[in-house]
């Protein structure tokens, strides 16, 4: 039951005190620079700082992730043959073969914290090799590896025959995210194995399209951006029947058109992979039985293998990979270009404006793209087409054909139903160096032109010449005004009296007022409420109730909202590292739904733009405490805060109860199609055994 009550003053209830009940449990602040979320906190004005979840510590890492047996490394044994005058696997015999596959195995931290590269070897060693392929490694970019072959302190060149690693050549160390190391290491193998077909595969994290691949941690996280890469194929002086990335975030556009003239195919995901990345024996055993295959038929192999091996894994719901046709992307770069063109032109009228940055803003993104995850800025280019085409008819059509006809196969988690095959980068949130590094990398001259409007930021001049010039809305022309009151019903009620056509999304907010310890506690946000978005009137359909995970309350961050599917974002300590807890809310047909807990991601470094490539899930025996942000109600200082914690224990639920009785703030956040966050009035909704009293605040 929802009551109404007259106008009360906020700071009179802030000198009450009242009983806690589960919220009082702030004795352990949780204390670190990762931690200090908020910047001059305000009540009336929750801005996010950025905030860095990646967590590169060892014990951690180890400690929380266990996707492989314990045993893999002791019981089994590729390495009796690891000399490298012994076997016949040291060099190349004469006979061309059909396929050499070079796999470049940055191990970084995927290898030195929880022996991520170690286990791919291990897949490797168990395929039943053949003399029609030549399968070749190169390992560096770690401090440690797993095994006792593998030496961190030198570049190794490695070729697998009969189950076992034979060294082939060893080179100075060097970066792996050099443009030289990569190209020697290409140029060597396809010199000294030749073959009909050539395979390269970039194994690592991965950042998306400005970040790039293969960070060396031995380099300071030194990584390949897209020229680096570019440059690095064209030493080898081949043509590659595919070029894969056993990475994160690749499957872009911006990468499909950097290695286009040295491919034939692309094998990338969109989206981040698990650690435990490709399924390399069943790579191994299809090339040796289908060696006749073609770049797009072992794809499709790829594919298939990789997502079975997620399915068994239980990591299927996130996964995305697929296959690109090289031939078929300057056709798309062309159309995509015609677009950015038709993009540019809308933006001198609101509402088309407003059109066309909504439906980019409901595109599937990946990677993080919240404050809390960081930024990957990586939206699903097919999407974004759909979302958009009612303002771009004259090439929505176009691109759609093109990039149809470019992805010749893909595969996708059900919580990933909007990945049509390729990403392309989009400024959802950018600093003026990732804004930079783009532009460098830019395949389209026209659409950085486009995102010169749409982020306020000037290009390099040589980043669009030739491009049209653009005349464009001011943000200065538009100022969202608005008023907040209960109504006679107690529903707190937002009403946008003007420029309402310039307004992009409406969400609220919610604070736990913790009297006890004088804090004001954030809840997270959300868009559950009632919207008329034509008469610019929205109200609360606050119920009492909020997401808790296995009985406990939790913060969570709406990262997207799909047709289908609502993704968020929830920060953890998971067995005492930090992390976010991801999870979905699904619709059913009937309007209801459910919570579903897909497992823990670390997130983007901030300052390498290094996307965590692991979907943790959660195991018996974990131990997940859950984190506020909480603000002093006198001095504003913040920080984070572990509450309740539980013990994994089977299935992991996540469903809305009843909040504990106290007092809660509530207030609505304004999105505007510039970027600009607008933040009205709280209303006070006092919990008491059931009934809602709604209060306003002065």
């Amino acid at each position: 039951m929802k009551v109404r009550h007259f106008v009360f003053a906020l700071m009179l209830l802030i000198a009450s005190v009242l009983p806690t009940g589960c919220f009082g449990l702030f004795e352990d602040e949780y204390q670190g620079g990762y931690y200090d979320y908020f910047d001059d906190y305000d009540f009336d004005d929750y801005d996010f700082e950025d905030y860095d979840f990646y967590d590169s510590s060892a014990d951690d890492y180890a400690d929380s992730y266990e996707p492989y047996a314990d045993d893999y490394v002791d019981s089994y044994d590729p390495y009796a043959g690891s000399d490298a005058s012994g076997g016949g696997g040291y060099g190349y015999d004469g006979t061309q073969s059909a396929w050499t596959v070079l796999l470049y195995l940055c191990g970084t931290d995927l290898e030195s914290y929880s022996g991520a590269a170690t286990y791919n070897l291990e897949e490797l060693a168990a395929a039943q090799t053949s003399d029609d392929v030549n399968f070749l490694i190169q390992t560096g970019g770690t401090y440690e590896w797993w095994n006792y072959l593998v030496d961190s302190s030198s570049i190794q060149r490695w070729e697998l025959d009969s189950g076992q690693f034979y060294l082939a050549d060893e080179q100075p160390l060097s970066s792996m995210g050099a443009a030289e190391t990569l190209g020697s290491f290409l140029s060597w193998g396809v010199s000294n194995y030749p073959a009909q077909n050539y395979m390269a595969i970039i194994w690592n994290h991965g950042g998306g399209s400005v970040s790039g691949v293969a960070f060396d941690e031995l380099y300071n996280y030194d990584s390949l951006d897209l020229n680096e890469l570019s440059e690095a194929f064209s030493m080898a002086n081949a043509e590659f029947e595919i070029i894969g990335f056993d990475a994160c975030l690749m499957a872009s556009l911006e990468t499909a058109a950097a290695i286009a003239p040295y491919g034939n195919y692309m094998v990338a995901s969109e989206e981040y992979e698990p650690g435990d990345g490709w399924a390399y024996t069943e790579l191994v055993n299809y090339l040796g039985s289908n060696p006749t295959a073609d770049g797009k038929t072992v794809g499709e192999a790829i594919c298939n293998a990789y997502f079975a091996k997620c399915q068994r894994y239980d990591s299927d719901e996130m996964a995305t990979l697929s296959v690109v046709d090289l031939s078929k992307i300057d056709e798309l770069v062309d159309s995509f270009s015609a677009m950015a063109v038709e993009m540019s032109g809308v933006t001198d009228e609101i509402d088309t404006y407003r059109t066309l940055i909504n439906g980019i803003n409901r595109a599937e993104n990946y990677g993080g793209n919240t404050d809390v995850e960081g930024y990957t800025n990586m939206v699903d280019l097919g999407d974004l087409v759909m979302n958009t085409q009612d303002v771009l008819p004259d090439t929505a059509d176009r691109v759609l054909n093109a990039l149809f006809d470019a992805v010749v196969y893909n595969v996708h988690g059900s919580s990933r139903s909007n990945a049509n095959g390729l990403s392309v980068f989009f400024p959802i949130n950018s600093e003026q160096s990732e804004l930079d590094g783009f532009a460098a990398i830019a395949p389209s001259p026209q659409y950085v032109r486009f995102i010169e409007v749409v982020s306020d930021w000037t290009a390099p001049p040589y980043a669009v010449a030739g491009a049209e010039e653009v005349e464009s809305i001011s943000s200065d022309d538009y100022e969202v005004e608005f008023y907040t009151f209960l109504d006679d019903d107690a529903f707190f009620t937002l009403v946008i009296e003007s420029d309402i056509e310039a307004v992009a999304q409406v969400e609220f907010a919610l604070f736990y007022l913790d009297y006890e310890y004088n804090e004001c506690m954030f809840m997270g946000y959300d868009n559950d409420m009632f919207s008329f978005w034509e008469e610019g009137i929205f109200f609360d359909n606050f119920r009492g109730v909020w997401p808790t995970i296995e009985g406990c309350l939790c913060s969570p961050l709406l990262v997207s909202e799909e047709e289908n599917y609502n993704l968020y974002s929830i920060p953890i300590l998971l067995n005492g590292s930090l992390t976010n807890l991801r999870a979905v809310y699904i619709w059913e047909e009937d309007g209801s739904g459910h919570y579903e807990v897909l497992g823990a991601w670390d997130g983007v470094d901030s300052e390498t733009g290094m996307s965590s490539r692991d979907l943790i899930k959660l195991k018996d025996g974990d131990v997940v405490t859950l984190l506020f942000l909480a603000a002093d109600m006198d001095s504003g200082e913040h920080a984070y805060y572990e509450t309740n914690s539980f013990v994994v224990d089977g299935e992991v639920v996540m469903e809305a109860l009843p909040l504990p009785d106290g007092d809660y703030l509530y207030s609505y956040m304004i999105t505007d199609v510039f970027g600009r966050i607008y933040h009205s009035d709280h209303a006070l909704m006092e919990c008491d055994d059931g009934t809602i009293t709604v209060y306003e605040t002065e």
